[in-house]
């Protein structure tokens, strides 16, 4: 149904592709989405946003080359097989998605590639990376050109998508995490500041056995 000149109901797409757009007419009067990208979802995967939001504040303009990201858990042990992120009209150029443990190691890095102009990007972790149940990890990318960040999100509860759990701040630290490279000594660094409960929609693909 339409609110306020939004669409709030379900859409069947019936194939896979990128640059796809939706365009819905009411009234004679016809509007037509940016583009987007339609991805299949592995059989057995989770995200922690399966729906695939749209941010209430897509896009921040901070120019300054820095990580974003998200700390989660993971019920039962598994596998992370992509890393997902929300991209603004105005992010453009390269993103290279990180995964990291709680400590600093980085398990993973993935470019990137064939992104859209805005909405939701995912690129695979090859190989995939076995996580832990119950145990603190944070999906991140690098940008230079902004970041979608909804701020306070995480303050007074996490998000649940079983077998996946965003963090609510305090449950291990803050939660969304940032860092700027002006303060990395050698970038990537993994992301341990907070600001104000931020989520920065990041997100990751997880295959249970």
């Amino acid at each position: 149904p339409f609110s306020a000149g939004a669409w709030s109901g379900p859409v069947n797409i019936a194939a896979l592709g990128a640059n796809v757009t939706l365009t819905v007419t009411r009234s004679g009067v016809t509007g037509v989405s940016n583009p987007f990208s339609v991805t299949a979802m592995p059989q057995g995967a989770s995200s922690l946003w399966p729906l695939a939001p749209t941010p209430g504040n897509p896009w921040n303009n901070d120019l300054l080359p820095l990580e974003v990201g998200v700390k989660f858990r993971a019920a039962v042990d598994g596998s992370i097989s992509a890393l997902r992120f929300y991209k603004g009209a105005g992010n453009t150029g390269t993103h290279v998605g990180h995964l990291w443990d709680s400590v600093g190691n980085l398990l993973a890095t993935a470019t990137f590639s064939n992104e859209t102009g805005s909405g939701w990007q995912q690129v695979a972790v090859t190989p995939m990376v076995e996580i832990h149940a119950d145990t603190t990890y944070i999906a991140s990318y690098h940008t230079g050109t902004g970041y979608a960040a909804d701020r306070p999100y995480f303050l007074a509860s996490g998000v649940d998508s079983p077998p996946l759990r965003a963090l609510r701040d305090g449950e291990d630290g803050g939660n969304g995490v940032y860092k700027y490279d002006s303060t990395c000594t050698i970038p990537p660094c993994m992301p341990d500041l907070t600001y104000r409960s931020s989520n920065y929609w990041v997100d990751v693909v997880f295959l249970t056995p």
